[in-house]
């Protein structure tokens, strides 16, 4: 972390500590410190996710501004050098980086998770296409190059046989694959991210879409292979015309900082998303499990950070 973000993020804690012992006095006087929350593009469920997060920590002492990025990788190495303070990172991306000794993972903690990413198919009725083995020899959009979106998209590709010579694979994000798909450009476009995903919304609100499957077969060798994936589910009318539930799989996203951050800090913003953790369940639907119970600190796929797992113990004292 950058020396002076360093010193700002420690003088934010000492005046947090400060204020729990002094008596109130105007707002007006206390200093404001800003952080930034590095998310992903506008048609993911990332950046609204992480603007409900900066709204639900912001005080008048503490301002959290949204950075829209390419995703986890990209917040994993912006996180690293300092050009953000907090990130949302897919868990199979944070598991990746944090055991890469010559990656920029190694500092990487969480402070919670937040919603599940989720492995959407969807492609137009006129494909035909009910399964997603039944994209041979189309035109499939599977992410940005190196996101967690593609990562997920070539797991699954690997055991479909989808690969390069019986499919196009085109690398775009869910904002510009989705006009792609509107304008027939491409037959169907995955997402990774929580549920549902605004891009894959708008593209179903305009065109008669069907939410594609796998075959139990097909996602058993899928978890079996990458098993810091979990099964998941996309209930019945998360899309429009999803009229039955689809069995896909997931991981969780987490809300990570950098192991530096002064655990005092981190206390007060883990303290924040706790109290906050059912208004921001109703604001967007993929958090709707921030209110289940061990979500947020439960079978993380990187360990939690120190100021952040001191409040979870608090918990229980």
């Amino acid at each position: 972390m950058r020396p002076r973000r360093l010193l700002a993020l420690l003088a934010l804690a000492a005046f947090l500590l400060a204020a729990g012992c002094q008596s109130p006095g105007p707002s007006a006087s206390a200093p404001l410190h800003v952080l930034t929350i590095g998310t992903a593009d506008s048609g993911g469920t990332m950046y609204p996710v992480g603007s409900a997060i900066a709204e639900a920590l912001s005080t008048d002492q503490l301002r959290i501004n949204v950075g829209a990025s390419t995703g986890s990788v990209m917040n994993i190495q912006n996180l690293a050098d300092g050009q953000v303070d907090l990130a949302l990172v897919s868990g199979d991306a944070a598991y990746t980086a944090f055991h890469d000794p010559d990656g920029n993972g190694t500092e990487l903690r969480a402070i919670a998770a937040v919603f599940t990413s989720v492995s959407n198919w969807i492609a137009p009725v006129s494909t035909g296409a009910r399964y997603v083995h039944d994209l041979m020899e189309m035109h499939i959009g599977v992410g940005p190059e190196n996101s967690t979106t593609e990562l997920a998209a070539l797991a699954a590709i690997q055991v479909l046989g989808l690969d390069k010579s019986s499919a196009t694979l085109e690398n775009c994000g869910l904002g510009a694959g989705t006009e792609q798909v509107i304008q027939g450009k491409l037959d169907a476009i995955h997402g990774f991210s929580g549920i549902p995903i605004r891009g894959l919304s708008q593209l179903t609100d305009q065109v008669s879409c069907r939410v594609l499957a796998y075959t139990q077969e097909e996602l058993d060798t899928i978890l079996s292979l990458h098993p810091i994936y979990t099964p998941a589910v996309i209930p019945a009318g998360t899309y429009s015309g999803q009229r039955t539930d689809i069995q896909t799989f997931g991981v969780k996203a987490l809300l990570c900082v950098n192991a530096s951050m002064d655990e005092e800090l981190v206390r007060s913003l883990t303290q924040g998303l706790w109290d906050a953790r059912e208004a921001l369940a109703q604001e967007h639907p993929a958090m709707a499990d921030m209110v289940l119970d061990g979500f947020l600190y439960e079978d993380l796929p990187i360990p939690l950070h120190k100021g952040a797992e001191a409040f979870y113990d608090s918990l229980s004292s």
